[in-house]
């Protein structure tokens, strides 16, 4: 049976043996979902008035600062959302390639950065989970409860 993550206005299923953790220190704005494999799905309410791309700059400049090299592809963000900007951001951690997707959008009238991080074998083993994540995120309206 699936696990109900209810955070911030947004409500979607994600599998029952991930851990779903909200940050305090956050004020509530943050959680985090946890794969077993060691992989997450975090999502942000942003609330600052920086643009999509300077956020996501931000995040690539922390990579970069952190592992040194990292590859970045702009992806469309209409196979995601109707509006906001996706980034697909791959780095060397150990001998392990990582990839990060990093998605800025809006939802029911708030901005959020959702980042969903595995190792590559894993990201590819989980991503038709992480897309239905991502499609029930794009249809959830928190007006409909």
């Amino acid at each position: 049976m699936p696990a109900t993550f209810d955070e911030f206005g947004l409500r979607f299923l994600y599998p029952d043996n991930w851990t779903s953790v909200v940050d305090e220190e956050e004020a509530g704005n943050s959680a985090t979902l946890q794969l077993p494999s060691g992989g997450f799905c975090s999502i942000v309410r942003d609330q600052s008035q920086n643009l999509d791309e300077q956020l996501v700059d931000e995040i690539r400049d922390a990579i970069i600062a952190e592992y040194n090299e990292v590859e970045s592809e702009i992806l469309p963000i209409d196979q995601f959302f109707d509006n906001g900007l996706a980034v697909d951001l791959k780095f060397y951690y150990l001998d392990l390639l990582v990839m990060l997707r990093t998605i800025v959008t809006r939802i029911a009238g708030q901005r959020f950065v959702i980042q969903i991080q595995s190792e590559s074998r894993d990201f590819d083993a989980n991503e038709m989970v992480f897309a239905a994540i991502l499609k029930q995120l794009r249809e959830c309206d928190p007006s409909d409860e």
